[in-house]
């Protein structure tokens, strides 16, 4: 099927993985390929998306939200008689700074990396089935390849909870980005 993708579909994809790297995640979904989709600069795709508020930021915020504690987590936390300042203090004193913070990204193989290759992530299921929709839409619009525009077509009729629920944080639904992609890619009569 990869092969029926244009250089901007293939693209999008590659950035799909990166995307699901940097956010530290097992596999690619949907939702990375719907970031990797805005984060394509001057497409008419990623101008769709951010028409909608879709930014590659927003996107990013909504995908994996900050994990940090705010001010009213450590009142409430401190009303069931936890200090959360004092555990962070007590666990850096016994495992060292930052002990509670994120995880650092697994590191590539150095064989790998010496060859320029980073190791892939797998296609997560709603991935999957978002690059079977975007070849069903790239059919259904007679089109002979599958561009950008197909794949976020597929994402948008996934009906993915990820999806619909990135989409809805950032104020839209998969049916007004959808809608407007369709009606730009109809020929003006």
């Amino acid at each position: 099927m990869f092969e029926r993708f244009t250089e901007e579909a293939r693209a999008t994809v590659v950035a799909a993985q990166e995307e699901a790297r940097l956010l530290r995640h097992a596999s690619i979904g949907a939702e990375h390929l719907l970031l990797a989709l805005a984060t394509r600069a001057g497409t008419p795709v990623a101008a769709t998306l951010a028409r909608f508020g879709v930014t590659p930021d927003a996107c990013r915020t909504a995908i994996s939200p900050p994990e940090a504690l705010d001010e009213a987590d450590a009142e409430a936390l401190r009303l069931l008689g936890i200090d959360l300042h004092a555990v962070r203090e007590r666990a850096e004193t016994a495992f060292g700074r930052g002990a509670l913070d994120r995880p650092p990204a697994a590191p590539r193989s150095p064989l790998l990396r010496r060859a320029g290759i980073s190791a892939r992530l797998p296609f997560g299921a709603s991935a999957k089935r978002a690059l079977r929709l975007a070849l069903r839409e790239a059919v259904g619009l007679r089109s002979g390849v599958i561009g950008a525009e197909h794949v976020l077509l597929g994402v948008t009729a996934l009906d993915d909870p990820a999806v619909v629920g990135l989409l809805r944080r950032l104020g839209t639904s998969p049916a007004a980005v959808r809608s407007a992609l369709l009606s730009g890619l109809r020929p003006a009569a």
